[in-house]
């Protein structure tokens, strides 16, 4: 399933960059063996997770309430207090750690990106620099010694080496800890045909299955599933060593609707395959007309997700004006790629005349559209690519 040519989704670049982008061509495999969703070739890590890395999580107020919503279970359910231990893996700006340090429960965050991990020890979080494998979880462990438990949200569709990642949290829980993911869920993307979810820094997908398969491979199992909206639609993964902890209902649940989606077969993906290269005419086709109608056009949210849409749908500064976003490290740049659409602060969004507003961040169509409620009084209308293409 190919792409085309892409840039790296988070490079979101100066006007005298331009001509100095990399590009790759992204190609999306599935595996049969162990029916993994992937990109087949990507570009290396440190040029995706650096000091420039654009994407700081604690910019959306509904994801700051879901991570303390997160450490509230985990420290009550798994009865964490002060002599415990928790790690977190592509801990970003500390959003969720920050949970952890007021409680005064001992933590770790480990990140590639500097930026955001200087972000996260001005909270007062103990962070280390760095990419997770099995050598740096033997010197955390030395340091510190093994962990309760590990948490790594939205981070393991970031990993090239996974099984390097996976080795080194076996080798860092304890015996009975517990080791939690959350990232998007293949099933979620199938349903919801968000081809957006793919991109550079998103090189796996994964499923029950496929996460069961990794972490089997390293003496451990899924004991528990909890599923929720987040990204478009997110798993959250309960792991521990093989034989330790009970095997819920959840689990077995899902993989009985994983069974029913055929996300173990590679028709499924070839209907998919189908099903979004029509959104990709139907949106680039709805803007040309638009436009040719004299209608003013702009973007709102610039995730690393729109630059999937913008590129694989061959749109750019011609059909959208600009695109506004409330995150420092994007506003006043580009958006990456052959679109090059300029990024402003979403404060002038109500200053801004528009006629239509895509929607780039349509998982948090709820939360803007409640706080931009004045553009739809205005007669603005909402353009929402994913799952369906639909005006509102």
């Amino acid at each position: 399933m190919s792409f085309g040519s892409m840039p790296i989704a988070n490079s979101f670049i100066k006007k005298n960059n331009f001509k100095k982008q990399f590009f790759y061509k992204m190609e999306a495999g599935f595996c049969k063996n162990c029916t993994t969703f992937q990109l087949i070739k990507v570009p290396k890590a440190k040029m995706m997770f650096n000091e420039n890395y654009a994407y700081l999580a604690s910019t959306s107020k509904f994801m700051k309430k879901h991570w303390g919503e997160l450490s509230k279970n985990i420290v009550k359910n798994l009865k964490l207090n002060k002599n415990s231990f928790v790690v977190e893996v592509g801990s970003n700006d500390g959003i969720f750690l920050e949970n952890i340090s007021r409680k005064k429960i001992g933590h770790l965050g480990i990140d590639a990106s500097k930026n955001v991990c200087d972000i996260a020890k001005s909270k007062g979080i103990n962070s280390l620099n760095a990419f997770f494998n099995t050598k740096t979880a033997k010197k955390i462990k030395l340091k510190y010694g093994k962990a309760d438990v590990i948490v790594c949200t939205n981070t393991m569709h970031h990993i090239e080496d996974i099984n390097g990642v996976v080795e080194g949290m076996g080798e860092l829980i304890k015996d009975n800890g517990t080791i939690i993911t959350e990232d998007p869920s293949l099933n979620e993307m199938l349903k919801k045909n968000a081809y957006d979810q793919i991109y550079a820094e998103h090189m796996y997908i994964w499923s029950l299955s496929s996460m069961n398969f990794l972490f089997g491979k390293h003496g451990m199992e899924i004991y528990h599933i909890e599923n929720n909206n987040n990204h478009g639609g997110c798993s959250r993964y309960f792991i521990a060593k093989k034989n330790v902890k009970k095997i819920t209902k959840n689990v077995l649940t899902h993989m009985s609707l994983e069974k029913k989606l055929g996300v173990n077969k590679l028709s499924t993906f070839l209907k998919f395959k189908d099903k979004i290269n029509f959104l990709k005419k139907k949106l680039k086709s709805l803007l040309i007309d638009l436009k040719d109608k004299k209608k003013i056009i702009v973007g709102y949210g610039a995730p690393a997700k729109s630059s999937t849409i913008l590129n694989f749908c061959g749109i750019d500064n011609k059909l959208i004006d600009k695109i506004f976003d409330n995150s420092e490290t994007k506003i006043g740049k580009y958006t990456p790629g052959k679109s090059l659409i300029k990024i402003e602060n979403s404060d002038n969004f109500r200053k801004t005349k528009s006629d239509y507003c895509i929607l780039f961040a349509w998982n948090h169509k709820k939360e803007i559209l409640l706080k931009e409620n004045n553009y739809s009084k205005k007669n603005g209308k909402w353009i929402i690519p994913v799952p369906k293409l639909k005006i509102v």
